[in-house]
């Protein structure tokens, strides 16, 4: 049986227990939130610890563009880490690694000088079990993350998830940093060309801060560390993506 006296809720089936109550109503669809010592207070679904969904963006085959997962202001300050989770696929052009550029301005565009992106992957074949690694650079901002898929066949991707640190206030932070986590097919044969990569990629401390966007894509990029610039080819890519705030 539970009493409510003033702003206190005592309960008493199971053990003594008393709940300070808030002063006023919530908003709605808010609920209550306790402290550990009592202490309730009104908070949106949203403040929960765990994943918020910020944004989607699934496009169709036959819409297929080198822009299409461009995120408009999807970092802020409310959130240092992000996951996103994605399958994104290209057309049969020769474009092969998989990559992010971030920007902030909230207009489609990203960054392409002053922006140093140095990353590596490692490559494991299901199946036999040949592995190996691949270094990336980009003096543009292109972090070069995986690859590579064959250039000749349409409908080759990366399926998996990356995890991005710090993108708004990487300011205070060694730079910002995305890893992920794929697997991809090479070529249309046999099993044996099924590969699953770790990657990563950090931009230089310091270059740039409060980064709002970002967009996936897959660019003809450069796996022996050579440098890769806004000149380089991207390829049209569709799919899904799905980006998520961590809550603190």
């Amino acid at each position: 049986m539970s009493t409510i006296k003033t702003n206190q809720l005592a309960h008493t089936a199971n053990g003594a227990a008393t709940y300070t109550l808030p002063q006023t109503d919530g908003s709605a669809g808010q609920v209550l939130k306790t402290d550990g010592s009592g202490n309730l207070s009104w908070v949106s679904l949203t403040d929960t610890n765990g994943f918020v969904k910020l944004a989607t963006i699934e496009v169709a085959q036959g819409s297929a563009s080198t822009t299409a997962f461009h995120f408009n202001n999807v970092f802020s300050s409310t959130y240092s880490d992000y996951m996103a989770y994605f399958d994104i696929r290209k057309t049969a052009v020769t474009p092969h690694v998989f990559c992010c550029q971030f920007g902030k301005t909230n207009n489609g565009s990203v960054i392409t000088s002053n922006f140093y992106a140095r990353g590596t992957s490692r490559y494991h074949q299901v199946a036999t079990g040949n592995s190996g690694q691949s270094t990336f650079i980009s003096s543009d901002g292109i972090f070069q993350l995986n690859g590579t898929v064959d250039g000749a066949t349409n409908g080759y991707g990366f399926k998996g998830f990356a995890h991005i640190i710090d993108p708004y206030n990487n300011n205070t932070s060694n730079g910002v940093c995305v890893n992920t986590e794929i697997m991809m097919q090479y070529h249309n044969n046999n099993n044996g060309q099924k590969w699953r990569e770790e990657g990563g990629c950090m931009g230089d401390h310091g270059e740039q801060s409060n980064l709002t966007d970002i967009r996936w894509g897959i660019v003809d990029g450069n796996s022996s560390a050579g440098n890769v610039t806004s000149s380089a080819t991207f390829a049209p890519v569709y799919g899904r993506c799905s980006i998520y705030g961590v809550q603190k």
